[in-house]
């Protein structure tokens, strides 16, 4: 009804308006009042090509909705090349306009991930808003969740790679591989990729995972999914960055099929979001391809309308450009009409920029719901000129942003589609293709699409391991003696704080718990400290920065505090860890462990890894693998020697369930571990003003249980464990050589 009532009235207001009364005593139109917002979008020139159908019709409807106020909001767009400027430049220039310039008052855009901490980095000086259609690279998001001038328009790329396995498992595919592009939007994808195969119970096939890198042969990676699958069919995930890449696999595909002499490969493709644009559509392609890409709403009826209006249903992209306009031109309405008084969560702000009234429009503190056709608009724009609060769904669907920064969108519905061929009956042959949409998907528990967050929660539910209760071994352990610890961390970059920070908290967390440091072995590069970048907390490190952290029950929560280094990482090689695992002392090596039958050992690793062979020797890009053979070597000998009573590995690296699956079998030995096999481990807390993670998810949850309940039960840290580390699954290894999970406790490690 009251959509009813609000169209009359916009009907009988624009009557009134546009009648001229022949009497000289008619009241005089009151004066115009119009604001114009200059926003510049940033896009590749084929992107504002195929794009300006919704930009063209969010402007016109904008215009329209406001035609009866006095007061108006006028959107000025102005577009750069992002393939062919210096970004830099512009990103500068933008927020640093010269003298007698129009001031930017917003960015849309850019459209690769890539280029995206460009433009913010430079806008956080200002507030400036930058409203990202298509950003959707998960770190991008976690860096930037909490500036306030960072709008994502579109769920990181966590939730695309959740939905397209959900899709193929439906499909009751089992085999899974991914070709993803060697950059930030690629590495979302690598990241999480196992990880919902893993909650599917999917198996990661042939290599597994490749970097699509040009000029470089796929064949050896599709030889390798042929060789393991036979006949079987296989889903082969394609998260490429454009056209060009895409259609150069499918290529490839295709020349491998057609070489490969009595060979078939049962494949479907399944193409990331920017597949679908018109030079993939019109691509004869020779696999069975479905594509999956952020849409509109079909519950608001905006792919609906568009397809009437346009001839097809909008691109990757299209329906999120619109709500950015939609939201920039509220948030300037708003501002005009309350210009110093601007409330976001119910909480005044101080000194309010245009991005705090956006936030402030979509807060979900309004009462009047509006979509994004020209009347409900109308309506969102009566009230906004009133200074009143709505609460706008737009052509995406219901705008709910995360509840504390207002500029992460929480609900995305994504589109799965195929291409149909549009043949020419007398020719019989392929005329143009067209897109069909097989379903709507989303993860959230919003609007009319199919949710598939059950599906997720059964599958974690069913991957939470049961361990056999009789399991003990064969033979009596002697009592307790002594403990020793050797503590990790191969890398040594700035941008990898994380895992010396997590290597200091563990040494810090051991001797708290009853190690001295004649029994720990400190292995860190140990140059965070006093690196330039750390000024503001010079001779410090953190694994937290808030005041609620639960370092705060002790003296400082700074880690490095009275930490003994016993070694650089950079003076040793892998011959050096042996030395010190197997207790060869030198002069060059005094510090080694000295364990026997009666001595426990904890050894905590924390670093990069890789899917070939788990822990890295140093950072990401060295390229040198600590191996999988070198540790259990290690393990073998300290066995043989009678060197220790238990041990346990507690290993903080992608990949590191490979030590896991390598280490099964080996004495009393149990490893525990932040990924499995085939996953990446993720990162956990972001400092902002260092520009660094400080912690992952797996060593920080580690540490909170040890600190709390250190004779928590090995069974409940591993359970605890996977419950509340995202992105990766916690797992536990070789129990079965070790002893019940469920009677041994943590303080076979940590003793007090």
């Amino acid at each position: 009804m009251g959509r009813t009532h609000s169209l009359l009235a916009f009907l009988l207001s624009l009557l009134l308006f546009s009648c001229k009364d022949s009497d000289d005593t008619a009241p005089s139109k009151v004066a115009e009042e119009v604001t114009t917002i200059n926003i510049d979008i940033v896009l590749p020139a084929s992107i504002q090509s195929q794009w300006q159908n919704t930009i063209q019709m969010a402007m016109a409807n904008i215009e329209m909705a406001q035609q009866v106020l006095p007061n108006k909001v006028k959107l000025k767009l102005r577009y750069h090349d992002e393939d062919t400027e210096d970004l830099e430049q512009l990103a500068y220039s933008l927020t640093h306009p010269q003298e007698g310039e129009d001031t930017c008052h917003a960015i849309i855009g850019p459209y690769h991930s890539d280029h995206a901490s460009i433009f913010l980095n430079y806008a956080a000086a200002t507030c400036l808003p930058v409203v990202m259609p298509t950003c959707t690279s998960v770190e991008l998001q976690r860096i930037h969740t909490k500036s306030t001038y960072a709008w994502f328009l579109t769920e990181s790329d966590v939730t695309q790679c959740e939905i397209m396995l959900t899709a193929v498992n439906t499909m009751n595919v089992k085999n899974v591989a991914l070709i993803y592009s060697d950059n930030t939007y690629g590495k979302s994808f690598y990241d999480y990729f196992g990880f919902f195969a893993t909650e599917h119970d999917m198996k990661i096939v042939g290599e597994g995972m490749t970097a699509y890198r040009e000029e470089e042969p796929l064949d050896d990676f599709f030889q390798a999914i042929f060789d393991e699958t036979a006949n079987e069919t296989v889903a082969i995930l394609l998260a490429l960055s454009d056209a060009r890449e895409y259609i150069d696999v499918w290529k490839q595909m295709q020349s491998f099929m057609d070489t490969a002499s009595g060979q078939e490969l049962n494949v479907i493709t399944c193409s990331a979001d920017v597949s679908l644009c018109d030079e993939i559509i019109s691509y004869e392609k020779p696999i069975f391809n479905i594509g999956f890409c952020p849409a509109g709403a079909m519950n608001y009826g905006f792919p609906q309308s568009y397809e009437i209006k346009f001839g097809r249903l909008p691109y990757n992209g299209e329906p999120q450009i619109y709500d950015a306009l939609s939201i920039i031109a509220y948030g300037a309405a708003l501002r005009m009409a309350s210009p110093n008084e601007c409330y976001v969560n119910n909480q005044l702000v101080k000194s309010p920029t245009l991005t705090d009234y956006m936030r402030s429009v979509v807060d979900e503190s309004g009462y009047a719901n509006t979509i994004w056709d020209t009347f409900s608009m109308a309506d969102a724009f009566s009230m906004l000129a009133k200074g009143l609060q709505i609460d706008p769904s737009g052509a995406t669907g219901d705008l709910v942003f995360d509840y504390q920064t207002l500029t992460k969108i929480l609900q995305t519905t994504y589109m799965m589609w195929a291409t149909i061929p549009n043949y020419d009956s007398e020719t019989d042959s392929i005329m143009s293709n067209h897109i069909v949409p097989l379903s709507y998907l989303t993860i959230s528990d919003y609007g009319s699409s199919s949710s598939v967050k059950a599906v997720e929660l059964w599958q974690r539910e069913k991957n939470i391991q049961s361990f056999d209760l009789s399991v003990s071994v064969d033979h009596q352990l002697p009592d307790v003696k002594d403990h020793w610890a050797v503590v990790i961390s191969p890398s040594t970059s700035w941008n990898n704080y994380r895992h010396q920070a997590d290597a200091f908290a563990m040494y810090q967390t051991l001797r708290r718990h009853g190690y001295d440091d004649d029994h720990i072995i400190l292995i860190v590069e140990d140059n965070l400290a006093n690196d330039p970048r750390n000024s503001k907390y010079a001779g410090r490190i953190f694994v937290d920065l808030n005041e609620d952290s639960y370092y705060d029950v002790y003296e400082d929560a700074n880690v490095r505090l009275n930490a003994v280094v016993d070694y650089h990482f950079s003076d040793l090689t892998f011959s050096d860890i042996d030395s010190i695992m197997l207790g060869r002392q030198s002069q060059r090596l005094p510090h080694v462990i000295h364990p026997d039958s009666a001595s426990n050992v904890f050894v905590f690793w924390s670093g990069h890894g890789g899917r070939t062979d788990g822990p890295l020797w140093g950072n990401e890009d060295a390229g040198i693998y600590f191996g999988s053979a070198h540790i259990d070597k290690i393990v073998t000998e300290m066995n043989k020697s009678d060197m220790y009573r238990r041990m346990m590995f507690a290993i903080e690296t992608c990949f590191s369930g490979i030590w896991g699956e390598t280490l099964t079998g080996q004495p009393d030995v149990l490893v525990l571990t932040s990924a499995n096999a085939d996953e990446s481990s993720k990162a956990d807390i972001f400092s902002k003003e260092l520009g660094v993670f400080l912690s992952n998810a797996f060593a920080r949850t580690f540490r909170e249980m040890i600190t709390f309940n250190y004779d928590i039960s090995i069974y409940d840290i591993y359970i605890n464990q996977l419950k509340t580390t995202n992105g990766s699954h916690v797992s536990l290894y070789n129990e079965k050589e070790y002893g019940s999970v469920y009677t041994n406790s943590m303080t076979d490690f940590f003793p007090q």
